[in-house]
């Protein structure tokens, strides 16, 4: 009894929210013409390639906020590097450092924005890679005959 109640906590990895078994309802209804293993078959595919597009957007954020984070840390580092060194008086090599430090600062905010416009583009093709080539597939699962038309 112990061992029935641990497999209701436990939840099914390919049903993680308990929904009921799309296979057994349908061969319940015992569809002429049917072929209810391929459809039950193609829904999962359909869910797992859904999760790998999501796992890989969650991925694509997670690097996205760890870079940000670093630019950030780096930054922080350069002002206050640049602050420690700068003498109190005003002199014309001092305001020539504060152009230089400041044109740097712009270039790398220039840099970082191009690197974090392209790891979220990355992401996001990925994830669209992922959903067009399941999409192509159920195409070729339901028009077979063009399928063989290719070859």
């Amino acid at each position: 009894m112990a061992d029935d109640e641990s497999k209701k906590a436990t939840p099914d990895p390919m049903n993680p929210l308990g929904l009921p078994d799309l296979t057994s309802m349908l061969e319940q209804m015992q569809l002429p013409g049917v072929d209810i293993e391929k459809l039950a078959d193609d829904a999962r595919k359909n869910i797992e390639a859904l999760q790998e597009a999501n796992r890989t957007v969650v991925d694509g954020w997670r690097t996205l906020a760890e870079k940000q984070m670093e630019m950030f840390q780096q930054t922080l580092q350069r002002w206050q590097e640049a602050g420690s060194g700068e003498s109190r008086g005003f002199s014309a090599e001092s305001a020539e450092k504060q152009t230089q430090l400041a044109r740097e600062g712009f270039e790398q905010a220039l840099e970082n924005m191009r690197e974090l416009a392209e790891i979220a583009t990355e992401s996001q093709s990925k994830a669209f890679e992922i959903m067009r080539a399941r999409f192509e597939e159920n195409l070729r699962n339901v028009f077979p005959s063009q399928k063989d038309d290719e070859s």
